[in-house]
């Protein structure tokens, strides 16, 4: 009898903590439409942003089993996202101190910060390695299904010989302007520690074709929608294609670089009432 007690105990204890990952929604800040960050590595712009909005490694896992909690003098990051009315866009801005930055291979064994978008919340899976079907090629699920209801992009930190992303889909537009744009600041060399300011946004789709953006169907972006997004944080502590040092995860699930129904959900929030004032206001 007793052993049943405790695997009720158990099995309520771990239902408790799944209702609460699964229920978590998280806020994306709504900058004025006078008060859009500008992309150029400047950060003032996210001053107004309340603390309530930041997300940081203590809310993510890693989840190749190296660590059991953060250590911030390896790793130690935050992030901010936002949107305006009136656009389709959402800003991100990604701060990490790293004890030793990687960005010099010519593979995506280098330090990337991972960003999956799912604007409408439809879910599922999207890239051609979860193709439901097995009767055609994996090069034909790639220009099928690959990114279509949803994109991923890996995106290099610091960028890496005039490249600043590694869009994971046939649609290849979508790292171009008017669809994307960034800015990075930093001040350290291959294999240092420091600090990085990642600025940047990108467009969710619907559905994104690989013919380009006339073909495809934009994400409306509106006042308290509900999308799926994630992120994830690949370190590597080496630049001599030797194991990573961590996959840090804002998803519970790390097949969430594919499947939507795994990726967190996220409001698009309101105009905060009283918003904080930008830095060229406060003298």
């Amino acid at each position: 009898m007793r052993w049943l007690v405790l695997v009720y105990a158990f099995v309520c204890m771990f239902c408790r903590v799944q209702g609460q990952t699964e229920q978590t929604v998280f806020k994306v800040f709504c900058f004025p439409s006078d008060k859009r960050p500008l992309i150029d590595g400047n950060t003032r712009d996210w001053d107004i942003v309340p603390a309530s909005y930041f997300i940081g490694i203590d809310q993510m896992t890693e989840d190749e089993g190296k660590y059991s909690e953060p250590n911030k003098s390896t790793l130690d990051i935050q992030v901010k996202v936002g949107w305006s009315e009136g656009q389709n866009r959402l800003y991100f801005l990604y701060e990490a101190y790293d004890n030793y930055w990687s960005f010099s291979r010519d593979d995506l064994m280098v330090d990337i910060f991972e960003v999956v978008v799912d604007g409408d919340r439809s879910g599922g899976a999207f890239i051609d390695k979860f193709y439901p079907f097995k009767d055609i090629t994996k090069e034909e699920a790639w220009n099928l299904f690959h990114g279509r209801q949803a994109q991923n992009y890996h995106i290099y930190t610091p960028p890496k010989k005039g490249d600043w992303c590694m869009y994971w889909g046939p649609q290849q537009w979508l790292k171009e302007k008017p669809y994307f744009d960034y800015a990075y600041k930093y001040d350290f060399k291959e294999g240092e520690s420091g600090k990085l300011a990642l600025e940047f946004y990108i467009t969710p789709f619907d559905y994104a074709s690989p013919k380009g953006s006339k073909f495809s169907i934009e994400s409306d972006l509106y006042v308290n929608k509900l999308i799926g997004l994630c992120w994830a944080v690949i370190d590597y502590d080496n630049n001599e294609g030797k194991a990573k040092d961590g996959f840090w995860n804002l998803s519970r699930h790390h097949t969430m670089y594919g499947n939507a129904d795994e990726l967190r959900t996220f409001r698009l929030m309101p105009l905060e009432t009283s918003p904080r004032p930008s830095p060229n206001e406060r003298e």
